[in-house]
């Protein structure tokens, strides 16, 4: 059984340890709030440039296929460079910090089942929590780590952004905000995005005149609308990150709570019966006399 001293010890660090997560709680309570405006405010635009980058793939295979629509020397050159000897990318993005909950936890676990599909893949890793974990050499894989910090900007992610020419796809793996106390770990495809089929997606094909034509309209929009996608999707891992720090956090704290008043019951409890030992000393001393 502790002593009364070892008790107080223990009441000082586990509050120490309450204020710190309370602290951290709120911290990331602000973060969330300011991001959630942001990344709602834009999901519905990048969704609809999905679709948008979805019509023009439809249109263009559909033209090669009906044979109207063929490609000079010059951009059958463009596209063999386009692609890096079908060779695949897959970007892991992770947080730059603990503290979070099981967010990185369960990232991991998605990772493991896609290297069974993806080994012979190059790995981008964003995050330093996922590069200490590739740094032990646990994932036989060729990795390269990139910097992002928690306040970044599309000129911070150019480098990332330039490989959607040079591979035939790109996978991103990260964690996707739903609400304040869930978030669902996603792998994607950049260069191929998709979106989950609704009435509010639904396009029928229709009949355009593209200038100069298709090939060059998609390659020049394309770019950009997948770099706005790739921004939009750390933006959302990065406020799936701040929900489950906050969720972690407020158990901790609540966790802190509880066991400091059990130990301020033990402790009250060890303090009377010191009490009572020195009052039946008293009472002994003075039945001796």
């Amino acid at each position: 059984m502790s002593t009364i001293n070892e008790i107080k010890d223990q009441m000082v660090t586990v509050q120490s340890v309450g204020g710190f997560a309370n602290a951290m709680q709120q911290i990331a309570t602000m973060r969330m709030a300011h991001l959630r405006a942001k990344v709602l405010a834009s999901r519905p635009f990048v969704e609809e440039a999905v679709v948008m980058m979805q019509e023009l793939a439809t249109l263009q295979n559909m033209m090669a296929h009906k044979d109207l629509y063929k490609l000079d020397k010059k951009h059958q050159d463009e596209a063999a460079k386009k692609f890096h000897n079908g060779r695949r990318a897959v970007i892991v993005i992770t947080s730059n910090q603990g503290l979070t909950g099981h967010y990185n936890i369960e990232i991991f676990q998605k990772l493991e089942k896609l290297l069974v599909d993806e080994k012979d893949a190059d790995f981008f890793v964003i995050g330093k929590k996922g590069q200490e974990s590739f740094a032990t050499g646990k994932y036989k894989v060729q990795y390269f780590p990139y910097e992002v910090g928690e306040n970044f900007v599309i000129e911070d992610l150019k480098r990332l952004i330039d490989l959607f020419d040079y591979y035939e796809d790109i996978v991103l793996l990260y964690s996707r905000y739903l609400n304040s106390a869930k978030r669902d770990v996603v792998i994607t495809s950049i260069v191929k995005p998709e979106l989950e089929e609704s009435e509010e997606v639904k396009r029928q094909p229709g009949k355009y005149i593209f200038e100069p034509d298709i090939f060059v309209l998609s390659q020049s929009i394309g770019h950009k609308l997948r770099g706005a996608l790739f921004q939009q999707q750390i933006f959302d891992s990065r406020l799936a990150q701040y929900s489950a720090q906050m969720v972690g956090m407020k158990t901790a704290s609540d966790n802190a709570v509880d066991l400091l008043a059990d130990l301020r019951l033990e402790y009250n409890k060890q303090r009377r019966k010191m009490i009572d030992k020195k009052i039946g000393e008293v009472f002994a001393g003075s039945a001796l006399w």
